[in-house]
């Protein structure tokens, strides 16, 4: 899986917390305004990620990406996930959220 961690750092505006030790490749990120918030749990050897989103700490989504291929800054507001079948779309604006589709090349 390719991706920069300065694409990580400018889309959440932070730091990555590290589950267990760094060295097992296992962060979270987090980005939350207006009551929304996106959680990304990445695990770098595994090429898998999953995705939390919460309204008022209610889940609104929840779900699984796997077989990442690459992830990048696709705009200021917006990472893709590129796998084996999808693009995956993370956004943070105008509202945050997460979409869908099938991957064309």
């Amino acid at each position: 899986m390719k991706y920069d961690e300065l694409d990580f750092f400018e889309f959440f505006e932070s730091e990555p917390s590290y589950l267990f030790e760094k060295e097992a490749g296992i962060c979270r990120y987090s980005y939350e305004k207006d009551n929304l918030k996106i959680m990304a749990f990445l695990s770098c050897y595994e090429d898998y990620m999953s995705i939390d989103i919460s309204y008022k700490k209610s889940t609104v989504y929840s779900g699984e990406i796997t077989n990442i291929e690459e992830i990048k800054k696709f705009d200021t507001d917006i990472l893709k996930v590129v796998t084996d079948k999808n693009w995956i779309f993370l956004k943070k604006w105008p509202c945050i959220g997460v979409s869908f589709e099938e991957r064309l090349e």
